[in-house]
């Protein structure tokens, strides 16, 4: 982990590093669909040889199905405050630019077509952090361009021990998990910094977006997508 111009910064060194690409299907229910759904949307919002941000990018592997499909459509810039990460991400995929460093150190030009941010924001607190970082992707989408956010979020923010549950059972039955390594991994569910999705919209609007629309739900995952303003 970092500390910088943008408070806490969640960073993956050593084995979280060296493990991350493995372990995150067997983490997140549904990670491939949501891998494809998001290549899915990159293809339909991206214009012909548009630039697109992953902000946050870990080893590079949430563009694995775009370079699939388009190998050379977009240009894209995958950045992370891990330098490990980063070494992973440019021996895997050499179609993509890699930086290692946090948002707010890139130029606020030349601008985005598109930006994503998958599984990140729940690291963040929300005394300032989340809306800090929505606020400096923001600043360097074109106008009209669209964040895609996938995140852990309090889904049935009244029921929390109901949703673990349903969590704990799926990736214990479907995830090939042992029930102790799962039950210290779920130790971090209520560690995270998980928002209803009343917040999302709220801060969405408070960094600048003025349309939102959510894409996906399953157990404590969602997915939407913001607008910039033309």
């Amino acid at each position: 982990m970092l500390h910088g111009s943008m408070g806490h910064v969640e960073r993956f060194e050593g084995e979280r590093a060296q493990i991350y690409e493995r372990r995150i299907g067997k983490m997140i229910p549904f990670y491939d669909g949501i891998m494809e759904l998001v290549a899915t949307e990159l293809l339909a919002i991206t214009p012909e040889s548009g630039n697109i941000l992953s902000v946050g990018c870990g080893t590079g592997g949430d563009f694995k199905n775009l370079l699939k499909i388009a190998p050379e459509r977009f240009s894209i810039t995958g950045i992370d405050p891990s330098p490990e990460m980063i070494e992973q991400a440019i021996r895997k995929y050499d179609k993509i630019h890699f930086e290692c460093k946090t948002v707010d150190q890139l130029p606020l030009e030349p601008k985005f077509h598109s930006a994503t941010l998958l599984l990140v924001l729940h690291f963040l607190n929300d005394e300032g952090e989340k809306l800090s970082l929505l606020k400096e992707i923001y600043d360097r989408l074109q106008p009209g361009g669209n964040l895609i956010l996938f995140d852990l979020f309090k889904s049935m923010p009244e029921e929390d021990d109901t949703l673990y549950s349903y969590v704990k059972s799926y990736l214990l039955n479907f995830k090939g998990w042992e029930e102790e390594a799962l039950n210290q991994y779920l130790k971090r569910f209520y560690e995270l910094h998980r928002i209803p999705e009343s917040r999302y919209l709220e801060l969405f609007k408070e960094a600048g977006f003025f349309k939102v629309q959510r894409k996906f739900q399953a157990f404590h995952v969602g997915g939407w997508m913001a607008t910039k303003k033309a």
